[in-house]
């Protein structure tokens, strides 16, 4: 088990390593130019990458207003089709999902499996499947990403 101080030292390590490893591309669906932190321009719309307990990638609706936050996870399943085109069909949907915090998001993932983000060994692997999905979240996100801002406005 890491301490508090070695995971933090291993997360900042990788995130610099996977900065420059995404260097190469640019967003096509407007995500600006940190792969890590991707900008949707929809407020309460998040992309995020999962380290642990599980390595994946997730989109996070966070509305406050649980009306919205179902309309937009609605919305998400109208376009269930074209994220599997990119993720494939391997896909979770939680329309209720419980943050560590205790905040009630819904939740839209995957996950790479048997994958353990502090293990050095296994960064290239984590890297790559990384860079794929979320390459392919950002050509879903160019494709629908209107769709979605008009129906959160």
């Amino acid at each position: 088990m890491f301490s508090r101080e070695e995971k933090k030292s291993l997360n900042t390590a990788f995130f610099n390593q996977f900065v420059r490893h995404m260097s190469r591309h640019h967003s096509v669906g407007g995500g600006g130019g940190r792969w890590e932190s991707y900008k949707t321009g929809v407020k309460g719309l998040y992309f995020r990458m999962l380290t642990a307990p599980v390595v994946g990638i997730s989109i996070d609706i966070q509305q406050k207003d649980p009306e919205i936050r179902a309309l937009l996870y609605d919305q998400f399943l109208e376009l269930r089709r074209l994220l599997e085109a990119e993720w494939g069909d391997a896909i979770t949907y939680d329309s209720v999902y419980h943050l560590d915090s205790g905040l009630e998001v819904s939740r839209i993932s995957i996950r790479l499996e048997n994958a353990y983000f502090f293990d050095k060994e296994q960064w290239p692997e984590i890297m790559n499947w990384y860079e794929k999905n979320l390459l392919g979240l950002d050509a879903f996100w160019d494709t629908v990403g209107d769709i979605v801002k008009a129906l959160a406005r």
